[in-house]
């Protein structure tokens, strides 16, 4: 039986549409899984970039600003305060007058030894030359020359009074506190001002004993200053000493730290300060330019440890994954050291190494 021969020509036509739809389909799946590829997103890798084998290790402490010299002045002598001659915050030069004492008992107290002296020194001279001529015994002649060394001491002492009546700076400072008022009655050795030396500026630190235990002496760390009113700036601290016995309570060792003035800033003892220390790894073991990375950095499969180096390309941040073996030293508290296997300048991804791959193109952060 012969078929219908347009039969023959529809079934054609749908078999060519069919292969063309089919054709068209595949192309623009291929196409469109390529445009994918091609725009997915860069993952971004957090990175350190290698040092030049100078590692820096550096601790922080809470400090506070102490005077160079403190002193708490008081007279030697009791009596009523006369004069008062400074305010707080004022300057003084060393032997400025600061107070005075009222005169009056002073001066009957020193007119009155110097009047017992001259009677009992008079006394003194005729009894050496009756006892020269044995009109009166040798004992009796001592007990007169023991009576003129008592007068003269107590006229030098009342002599010695009257200078102790004035109140004097030992040493250029400015007063920081006053402790008493005019007319007001005090004692022998008791608190008129305290007296501060602020030519120089000493910064006291507590530190504890994990951290003074692996300070070598000849070590010279890099020690700064930082105040939280000034920022941006650091200021040198020079070491002054070293407490080598523990406080009993804390447990910790006290350094004291000197700075010189900051001009235009005044600062002024009990104000508190961030004590920054820094101390330089410069060469491994081998005398070499020691290196450190980030220990978590460095990963280790049981057979080699290894480390990621992100290649920087040319434009937008791009970079290609490298695996990169390493052979390591001691870990310390700047990092795990690295004998061989990255160089300065190399830039280690620090952060989703489970997910980099050798060859992988990420974007720098």
């Amino acid at each position: 039986m012969i078929g219908n021969p347009h039969d023959n020509n529809y079934r054609g036509i749908f078999v060519t549409c069919f292969l063309i739809f089919t054709l068209v389909a595949t192309t623009g799946c291929n196409q469109s899984d390529s445009e994918k590829l091609d725009t997915a997103p860069l993952r971004f890798v957090k990175t350190h970039t290698v040092s030049d084998g100078n590692a820096v290790e550096w601790r922080e402490f809470p400090g506070q600003v102490a005077a160079s010299q403190t002193a708490d002045l008081g007279f030697r002598i009791s009596g009523k305060l006369q004069e008062l001659l400074v305010r707080e915050g004022d300057i003084v030069e060393k032997d400025q007058v600061i107070a005075k004492l009222e005169m009056t008992d002073i001066t009957i107290q020193l007119n009155k030894a110097e009047a017992e002296y001259e009677q009992i020194h008079a006394d003194f001279e005729r009894g050496k030359i009756l006892a020269d001529k044995g009109v009166i015994s040798r004992s009796d002649y001592e007990k007169l020359s023991v009576q003129d060394s008592s007068a003269l001491a107590n006229l030098q002492a009342a002599k010695q009074n009257k200078e102790y009546s004035s109140l004097r700076a030992p040493f250029k400072g400015r007063i920081a506190k006053r402790w008493a008022d005019n007319f007001e009655e005090v004692s022998a050795m008791q608190k008129v001002v305290t007296l501060q030396d602020i030519s120089s500026i000493n910064i006291e630190v507590s530190v504890p004993e994990s951290v003074m235990i692996n300070v070598q002496e000849n070590e010279t760390p890099k020690v700064v200053a930082r105040f939280d009113a000034i920022p941006d700036r650091e200021f040198p601290l020079q070491l002054k000493e070293v407490a080598t016995q523990a406080d009993e309570l804390t447990n910790t060792f006290e350094v004291t730290l000197v700075m010189g003035n900051i001009p235009g800033y005044n600062i002024l003892p009990g104000m508190s300060v961030t004590v920054r220390g820094e101390r330089q790894f410069r060469t491994s073991d081998n005398g070499e330019d020691a290196i450190f990375i980030p220990a978590q950095a460095v990963l280790d499969d049981g057979k080699e440890r290894y480390v990621y180096i992100a290649e920087p390309q040319e434009g937008d941040n791009l970079a290609i994954v490298k695996k990169q073996v390493v052979s390591t030293g001691k870990l310390s508290s700047v990092g795990l050291e690295i004998l061989s296997g990255v160089k300065a300048g190399d830039k280690i991804v620090i952060a989703g190494m489970s997910k980099m791959s050798d060859g992988l193109r990420v974007k720098l952060q």
